[in-house]
């Protein structure tokens, strides 16, 4: 190689699904393939995880500070759900939905009437209390992480809550 280059996370992440997908089809081919073929496949595989050990690692602190952060954030905040939204770096920074004034949530087997809770601020902190208060609410105390707001289909004011265990 004539440089050192960087990926993006999204290559990191397309080389690390083809990867997964690599020992997929060498676990259906062992049993088909010749035992020298299948150990070189094994070995390429191997070489790959090896090369890409160091973005893993990155990959790793970057969710621990994460973790470490939304964690911060609810023992600040006193919340008792989970944040599972990784794709926010900060929960004090703004959230993309500016136009978004409620939080709805039916409960994740839509057995009871939607909660509605106003969100009050722009951040993503802002967000997360409104959902916490949402979960509460519903009474749904098994799916307490926070996985996903939608806008509403028609009514970018209206952010629908989903959520997982």
């Amino acid at each position: 190689m004539n440089c050192n280059p960087t990926l993006t996370a999204e290559e990191f992440k397309t080389i690390h699904n083809a990867l997964w997908e690599l020992d997929g089809v060498k676990q259906e081919l062992e049993s088909v393939l010749h035992k020298d073929l299948y150990i070189k496949l094994a070995r390429v595989a191997g070489d790959i995880r090896r090369g890409l050990s160091s973005a893993y690692e990155q990959d790793s602190q970057a969710f621990e500070r994460k973790s470490d952060h939304y964690e911060q954030i609810r023992e600040e905040l006193g919340l008792s759900t989970t944040w599972s939204m990784y794709e926010a770096n900060d929960l004090n920074e703004r959230h993309p939905y500016q136009a978004a004034t409620t939080v709805i949530y039916t409960d994740h087997w839509g057995d009871k009437d939607a909660v509605r809770i106003p969100i009050n601020g722009l951040t993503w902190a802002a967000l997360y209390v409104a959902a916490n208060a949402a979960i509460r609410d519903s009474g749904d105390t098994h799916h307490t992480y926070i996985e996903d707001f939608n806008p509403s289909e028609g009514d970018v004011t209206t952010l629908r809550l989903t959520t997982g265990s």
